[in-house]
């Protein structure tokens, strides 16, 4: 009877702990289109006279998001709107929530932007008492070309009910050399034509050429790709049409040899929330001072790249709003998050009038 008892206070339990940190929560799907922006029309002609045209056009923009999200509102928040996993909640960005307690965000997106194919993923889990907060957060934006994983302990001092201060530490785990550029190092020692030879096996092959007008002379150079196939008329082309994809393909594949590295970071978090219904401000920022290489190659680690193991990484945002009157309404917002050589901004400021 007794393991029956016990049996029973376990589920029981184990029922209250799935209740506490599922309700709430939302699931949320979103498919998004649009038209990408089409430049203007180009053509080439022919010697001939035959017209072609030549428009880039991009097929349209779109998005899918996938999401699994618990995060409480803040005052000036939109609570009745559909999740599409364009919406910003400033608790992702501030070390504050509306609420104490268990927060989170599970969101996937895949899709494509003027011709680009981007996968993004973040992942936010935070736990808010009075005095302390801890947080785990991983990040890969491929438009902005930043991936990082972190985790973050903090000790809180509220002090007021608006105004609270958090100091603590992260560690920060992150897959790519950033600041470090291989292809300003190879060109530094060696001629731009040589990572061609070298890398590419492309080849070139010297031409003369003269300007029956002037009668100037020169030379250039037919390049050719790894099959013998004629790729190029001359250097400029070749430079303008071909090398910079060398150039990216060379760069992806020297940082992926370079490996992963950690950091640990100090960290110092300030946050201020007022909010009326006629008048809000909730402003927030954390700054990251000292850093401590854990893991990777020091030769590139960042630290090393700015010759400075102190420099500054740093988030802040806020949030303004104002009703003048029952008509008129003024807001702005900005979100601005800058680690190692990567930003990520968003600015927006509008009026609103009710006719």
């Amino acid at each position: 009877m007794k393991y029956l008892l016990l049996l029973l206070f376990t589920l029981n339990a184990q029922a209250d702990i799935f209740k506490d940190v599922f309700k709430y929560s939302t699931i949320y799907g979103a498919y998004t289109q649009s038209n990408s922006i089409q430049g203007d029309k180009t053509f080439y002609v022919s010697q001939d006279s035959e017209l072609f045209e030549t428009t880039v056009r991009n097929p349209a923009d779109e998005i899918k998001t996938f999401g699994f999200r618990k995060l409480a509102h803040f005052g000036y928040e939109d609570k009745d709107r559909f999740y599409d996993g364009e919406e910003q909640n400033n608790s992702l960005n501030s070390n504050i929530g509306n609420v104490k307690g268990l927060e989170y965000l599970f969101e996937y997106q895949e899709g494509r932007q003027q011709g680009r194919e981007f996968d993004n993923q973040q992942f936010f889990v935070r736990y808010l008492a009075k005095w302390w907060l801890v947080k785990a957060e991983s990040q890969r934006n491929e438009l902005v070309d930043i991936n990082y994983k972190s985790a973050d302990v903090r000790f809180r001092i509220p002090i007021s009910k608006k105004l609270s201060i958090s100091i603590g530490a992260m560690y920060r785990t992150y897959d790519k050399a950033y600041g470090h550029n291989p292809i300003q190092k190879y060109l530094e020692e060696n001629a731009w034509w040589n990572l061609s030879y070298d890398y590419f096996n492309h080849t070139d092959a010297p031409y003369e050429w003269t300007n029956v007008i002037t009668g100037e002379t020169g030379y250039d150079y037919f390049w050719y790709n790894d099959d013998g196939e004629l790729i190029s008329n001359s250097d400029l082309d070749y430079r303008n049409n071909i090398y910079g994809r060398l150039v990216n393909q060379y760069n992806k594949e020297q940082l992926a040899l370079i490996g992963d590295f950690a950091d640990l970071s100090s960290v110092i978090g300030l946050d201020f929330y007022h909010y009326r219904k006629n008048f809000w401000v909730h402003a927030y920022g954390n700054i990251l001072p000292h850093h401590k290489l854990q893991k990777g190659d020091e030769r590139y680690s960042y630290g090393n790249f700015i010759g400075d193991d102190n420099w500054l990484d740093y988030s802040f945002g806020g949030v303004f709003g104002v009703r003048l009157n029952k008509k008129l309404g003024l807001f702005a917002e900005v979100t601005n998050q800058r680690y190692w050589d990567r930003e990520l901004k968003t600015i927006k400021a509008g009026i609103n009038f009710k006719i």
